[in-house]
């Protein structure tokens, strides 16, 4: 088979970005990737240093003792002989005393200097003696191949070649697995930092959505990183602390001119789509019929039969008021129960064991079972109520934060998603691993940041935020024009009723 001349390794590794964006982040309903960006080959190269060096270290020392290879093998050769490289020795030394001799001249404040060409010049003299009288610092016997291949200390180099192996397969993924992606609807930097992939990885996302996207600089501030075409680049927002920084990205140029184009385009369309439903809509009467934003609904954790009866879908959907409310993943409430059981399976054998041996009657044992079972009960309720009274809710308008106690305290946070400059995700490798993330949501007013703790799926719940915060702010821009077309109808209807125009 004739092979592609247009495949290339740099077409591969956009390919493999691409992918990767597309596994990183939940695309909305209506939302596609545009473009993405990586780190340079320059970040690869100088990570991969410390493991290519142990490759090269364990894998070269096992293949040289595999091969019979030998250190300070002695009278190897004949005595007396001087071949080229005890010359070289020699050469070194005489520098060395030309070295001293003119360092002892010069006086006592270079008895340090002194010290260390005397340690010199005594090294290389035993290794010249070492090399006259026939040894050798590396020699190859095939008699001593077999013995040493497979030993000990062999087997232990062999591992630590694989090992190194491996980290330069997971330097090279870890590296792949950062990037700056561009959407339709949003900009998203991906920051992953990976054990094992796919299975023990540490996820942190932070997006800024094109509507405020103020400004984006790329500069490649140095001459190799101009030659080499890589540099930073700067996502600025209209938003405070929502600003983006991309260092060591490939190509920052062509990325900063994919997001400008894209805003220009987006800002463009936008106006000219809006104009025309509300003209269809206010002056002709035609309303535009819009999808609903759960047109995609999020992943569900569904609890099985009878459970469902205490503890709902997370997320809940209302689809008919477009409410989504999300609860911590389930293994919080596992852990919330593990004081209750513990309390069943020790207070039963407690019991029963206890009444035994002191002789209680069988009422007062069955007493003391009834008590357990309730304390296990009311226990275990309590803790069902407080999961289910921890909520993150999201409406078209705005974000509910609640927190509450069973029969208790509560404390309830709401913002408007007109507020929300800011949405990323953080999980941990344990987290990641486990399904479950914390959603960050930076608001510009003075209540501060909102934190969805511990909720399944976290990207799901960055998309659909992201989602309804477009939709809001769309929706809000229309309100705007909405009223800058009343009142051009007032004015109209005002110079018909003074007969400056005809009706």
């Amino acid at each position: 088979m004739a092979s592609n001349p247009s495949w290339s390794v740099a077409e591969w590794l956009r390919i493999q970005l691409h992918l990767d964006a597309e596994s990183a982040i939940d695309l909305g309903e209506t939302e596609e990737i545009l473009h993405v960006t990586g780190r340079h080959y320059i970040v690869l190269i100088g990570r991969l240093i410390p493991p290519l060096f142990s490759l090269i270290f364990f894998g070269g020392l096992a293949l040289y003792r595999a091969l019979g290879g030998q250190f300070l093998a002695s009278q190897v050769d004949d005595r007396g002989s001087i071949d080229a490289f005890n010359w070289l020795l020699l050469i070194l030394m005489l520098l060395l005393g030309f070295i001293w001799i003119i360092l002892a001249v010069r006086g006592k404040q270079n008895r340090s200097a002194q010290l260390i060409i005397t340690m010199a010049l005594i090294g290389h003299g035993l290794l010249f003696y070492f090399r006259f009288t026939g040894g050798r610092i590396f020699h190859l016997d095939a008699n001593t191949a077999v013995g040493q291949s497979g030993d000990a200390l062999n087997l232990i180099l062999v591992l630590g070649a694989i090992i190194s192996t491996v980290m330069v397969l997971f330097t090279f993924y870890d590296w792949l697995n950062d990037e700056l992606i561009l959407t339709n609807q949003r900009i998203v930097y991906d920051n992953d930092q990976v054990i094992i992939p796919r299975l023990i990885e540490r996820r942190v996302q932070r997006q800024i959505f094109l509507e405020d996207v103020q400004d984006v600089n790329a500069a490649t501030k140095t001459y190799p990183q101009h030659w080499l075409q890589y540099g930073t680049i700067e996502i600025k927002s209209a938003r405070i602390n929502g600003n983006i920084m991309f260092t060591s990205a490939d190509k920052p140029m062509v990325m900063q001119n994919q997001i400008m184009a894209q805003v220009r385009a987006l800002r463009k369309a936008s106006s000219e789509h809006t104009f025309e439903e509300l003209i269809a809509d206010r002056i002709y009467g035609e309303k535009a019929s819009s999808a609903s934003p759960l047109a995609q609904p999020p992943k569900q954790t569904r609890m099985m039969g009878w459970m469902r009866q205490f503890l709902p879908d997370n997320p809940e959907i209302n689809y008919q008021t477009q409410q989504l409310v999300w609860r911590p993943h389930w293994l919080f409430l596992v852990r919330g129960l593990i004081g209750p059981v513990l309390w069943l399976l020790l207070g039963v054998p407690v019991v029963l064991v206890g009444g035994s041996a002191l002789l209680l009657g069988f009422p007062l044992i069955i007493f003391g079972l009834l008590v357990v079972m309730l304390v296990f009960v009311a226990w275990a309720a309590y803790e069902v109520e407080d999961y289910r009274n921890d909520t993150y809710t999201l409406t078209p308008e705005k974000v509910i934060d609640i927190e509450k106690k069973p029969f208790g305290p509560e404390e309830r946070r709401e913002a408007g998603l007109g507020s929300i400059n800011n949405v990323q995700s953080k999980t941990t490798y344990i987290s990641n691993l486990l399904g479950y993330g914390d959603v960050e949501l930076s608001t510009a007013g003075a209540g501060g940041n909102f934190t969805f703790h511990r909720v399944p799926r976290p990207a799901d719940v960055v998309t659909k935020v992201t989602e309804y915060n477009v939709r809001f702010k769309r929706k809000d821009k229309d309100r705007a024009l909405n009223d800058t077309l009343a009142l051009l109808r007032h004015y109209h209807e005002a110079q018909i009723k003074h007969d400056e125009i005809k009706s």
